[in-house]
């Protein structure tokens, strides 16, 4: 069975000389909290074997950092123009291009897809902060059955939380 991890890119900012929501960068409380959840599943796992994500600057951003901590080689990295603001079929046509030879992929991107996915994915309503993370076991073995599956929700982690844990 495979393991999907759902996450929201870290807090970005707003820059006034930034015209394009895409080119947001992440601000600096953003910048903080990504190696916080990268250790969390470094330490606690699962760690991704591959991870998709949206090509806009924070979420780039989000996966430099989580990829450093992780020590995830850039081959493992990929960009898709069609995560940028996605709806959940298009997430879930994204994660079905993972290699059936990944066991656990990390898919990073926006909401309000992510949410909806997630419902549609465990039936749980979440509320997906920025560097919010959620792991679901899948009922499937091969990544091209994502959309007609349905997956268990192990667990769901944010910043804030692991920051009220760990203090």
């Amino acid at each position: 069975m495979k393991t999907l991890l759902i996450m929201r890119h870290a807090k970005a900012d707003y820059p006034p000389d930034v015209r394009s929501d895409f080119d947001r960068p992440l601000n600096e409380q953003g910048r903080k909290d990504v190696p916080l959840v990268a250790k969390l599943l470094k330490n606690f796992g699962p760690q991704p074997d591959a991870v998709s994500a949206s090509p806009a600057l924070r979420a780039r951003q989000t996966v430099e950092g989580l990829a450093t901590t992780l020590n995830l080689p850039t081959n493992a990295l990929s960009f898709h123009e069609s995560l940028y603001l996605a709806l959940p079929q298009t997430l879930a046509q994204a994660a079905a291009t993972f290699p059936d030879s990944v066991q656990t992929g990390l898919l990073i991107a926006h909401n309000p897809g992510l949410e909806e996915w997630v419902v549609q994915l465990t039936g749980a309503r979440v509320e997906l902060p920025p560097a919010g993370l959620v792991a679901i076991q899948l009922g499937c073995f091969s990544w091209t059955e994502i959309e007609q599956t349905y997956g268990q929700l192990l667990y769901f982690i944010s910043p804030r939380l692991i920051k009220a844990i760990t203090q």
